[in-house]
């Protein structure tokens, strides 16, 4: 004779439960929508900065002393950009850069050859540019 089946454990009493004490423990949320809102305003902030940053690094605003531009188009109206001094096109190095529209600070520069201003609505940048010094060999003084 065969044994009957053994009896197995009723489980659809213990599901309700289970599910009332998921419910009732609280959810902890970790980012509200408060915080949301700020981290996309900080990262959108932060990709705008490095964009502007990359798309103007070689405008002549960013100039400092020491660096070198190169000059395309009439003397009249020309297009300067930052250069590294080693490559091919660097035409002058800036001597110093004045953030003001005082063109007469530049004549104390010794070595001056060229001034370039730029005008913005709001600025104007002068840069006093001399020739770029040649590379010194070795045995050259």
């Amino acid at each position: 004779m065969a044994s009957p089946a053994p009896e197995l454990p009723d489980t659809t009493e213990a599901e309700p439960f289970a599910e009332a004490a998921e419910s009732a423990a609280p959810r902890r949320r970790w980012f509200g929508p408060g915080l949301r809102a700020a981290l996309v305003i900080i990262v959108g902030a932060a990709l705008a900065l490095t964009a502007a940053a990359y798309f103007y690094k070689d405008d002549p605003k960013a100039a400092k002393a020491g660096d070198c531009v190169h000059s395309a188009g009439p003397d009249d109206d020309p297009d300067v950009t930052i250069v590294d001094c080693s490559a091919g096109d660097a035409d002058l190095k800036v001597l110093k850069v004045i953030h003001g529209s005082n063109e007469k600070q530049c004549d104390t520069e010794p070595g001056l050859v060229a001034t370039y201003t730029e005008k913005r609505t709001s600025s104007t940048v002068i840069l006093c540019l001399g020739e770029i010094a040649p590379p010194k060999l070795p045995g050259n003084v």
